[in-house]
């Protein structure tokens, strides 16, 4: 799959991250949202909506973007076991496509870095556990590093919408690693 360079501004938002500890970075990032799921449930099983227009995010903000889907897809990430990391797919990111993660089988601790130059986040870390134990969806806007974390043993089935379709001509999909230095997260999980 052809990736897309680090754009100028991406390489000073970084370098800008690599003078500030992670731990003095972390936070609720400008424009990610949060949708909890209401299930419906009775003896014969479940029901929820995922995704549907006039949706509003946890804190009454209109969850769906202007922009219509254009891509719906699933990844599956097989569950390994250790600490760290159990499985981690980290970091990717976009230049115009918003994402709408749902982890629907295990559990998983998305984590989202801040890469927009002049954002009032700029540099700043969110995570956010979703899956089977945390049921929610999260929006996550263009600039906006996004990666997670398998947590227990089980794979983790994460289902995503996107408002671009995918175009290996033109991608719109930037990689960084998962430990890169400058971000700096430490993914490994505390035991108390």
């Amino acid at each position: 799959m052809p990736w897309m360079p680090l754009t100028d501004s991406v390489e000073r938002v970084l370098q800008a991250m690599a003078a500030v500890p992670a731990v003095q970075r972390m936070g609720a990032v400008e424009g990610v949202m949060v949708k909890t799921f209401r299930k419906h449930a009775d003896q014969r099983g479940y029901f929820l909506e995922q995704l549907k227009r006039g949706d509003l995010d946890d804190e009454g903000r209109p969850f769906i973007s202007a922009q219509p889907f254009a891509q719906m897809s699933r990844s599956l990430a097989y569950a390994r076991g250790g600490n760290p990391p159990e499985l981690i797919k980290a970091f990717h990111w976009h230049r115009r496509q918003w994402d709408y993660w749902d982890v629907v089988r295990g559990n998983a601790r998305v984590v989202l870095v801040d890469l927009r130059e002049g954002s009032p986040t700029q540099g700043r870390i969110q995570t956010l556990m979703l899956g089977e134990n945390a049921p929610r969806m999260v929006a996550i806007p263009p600039f906006v590093a996004h990666g997670y974390q398998a947590l227990d043993l089980t794979d983790v089935l994460l289902t995503y919408y996107v408002t671009e379709p995918y175009d290996p001509a033109d991608p719109d999909e930037g990689r960084i690693a998962w430990d890169d230095p400058r971000i700096g997260f430490d993914w490994k999980i505390e035991n108390i």
